[in-house]
């Protein structure tokens, strides 16, 4: 009977052991969210701007507890420029040393147009700002999500709009892109043509006819230089990185080179998708807005 009861001990030890693994963290299994089939943007909190064109918001996250997301839906009016910040506070008993709080900005067509991940440079950070130009009235989605399956954290999102016109009205900046006129050589006002100067006698070529051989050329496309506009401009360092709007569907390569007018030097993309093109310039924001926040591209 005693042997019975310590067997039962042991076993017992063994189940508590293997049951809690060591004593560490439970990684949670499921994908963050209550339902497989859960949809929470169609469920955003919209966020109204105030007279001053601000709005805030704030919560907390935890991917163990199912709140791996937070969505939020921005109307803007007019065409402008949004600029967002978000303050970060992870536990101070963080378990993953890598803690990140992602976030991306969708346009009324539901594509990213920017976004802070593990992939950008400022990854880590407890604070990330993102400033996004030329932006079209329109509905527009902030997502904010945790990366790994034992995070939690608190937020505070900050959000200013700066509205540029009324709705449909596309500001020109005629003539800022238009190239100055180089310098004419100058033309005496008097005819210096030495006097009894003759003019040589024009040659008379005589081009006997015959049968012409026709040559078919074959003209190789010639790639054309292309501008496009800043996205969105993010400081890493001593240097800016900077999201262009045109990508590898409009022929644009990191082979490519890019110059933006009034800042020194050339720069080329770092990485091309579809419809962007990143790279990092060595100047700083305020250096690129006052170029028109725009690119020069040249293959």
């Amino acid at each position: 009977m005693r042997r019975f009861v310590l067997a039962s001990v042991a076993l017992t030890g063994l189940s508590i052991f293997a049951t809690t693994g060591c004593g560490g963290p439970q990684v949670p299994k499921h994908n963050g969210y209550k339902s497989e089939k859960a949809k929470p943007w169609k469920n955003a909190k919209r966020l109204t701007f105030d007279e001053k064109g601000t709005t805030k918001a704030e919560g907390d996250l935890s991917y163990p507890e199912m709140r791996r997301a937070k969505w939020y839906e921005l109307d803007l009016p007019t065409p402008g420029e949004l600029t967002i910040k978000l303050d970060i506070s992870p536990p101070g008993d963080a378990v993953n040393e890598d803690f990140d709080l992602a976030m991306e900005v969708l346009d009324p067509g539901n594509r990213v147009i920017s976004k802070a991940d593990l992939e950008e440079e400022d990854a880590g950070e407890q604070t990330k700002t993102r400033t996004l130009y030329d932006l079209q009235p329109g509905h527009y989605l902030l997502h904010l999500y945790l990366q790994s399956r034992l995070d939690t954290g608190d937020y505070t999102v900050k959000i200013s709009f700066t509205g540029k016109g009324s709705a449909g009205e596309v500001k020109s900046d005629f003539p800022t892109q238009v190239a100055f006129i180089p310098p004419l050589p100058m033309v005496p006002l008097n005819d210096d043509t030495p006097k009894g100067y003759q003019a040589p006698k024009a040659t008379v070529v005589t081009i006997k006819k015959g049968p012409r051989k026709t040559v078919a050329v074959k003209e190789e496309p010639k790639a054309e230089s292309k501008t496009a506009r800043i996205m969105n401009i993010a400081v890493a360092g001593s240097s800016t990185v900077i999201t262009i709007g045109i990508g590898t569907d409009a022929g644009v390569s990191p082979s490519w080179k890019g110059k933006i007018a009034g800042v020194p030097g050339s720069f080329s993309p770092s990485a091309c998708n579809a419809r962007t093109c990143t790279a990092t310039v060595s100047a700083t924001p305020d250096q690129i807005k006052a170029g028109g926040a725009s690119v020069s591209l040249t293959p």
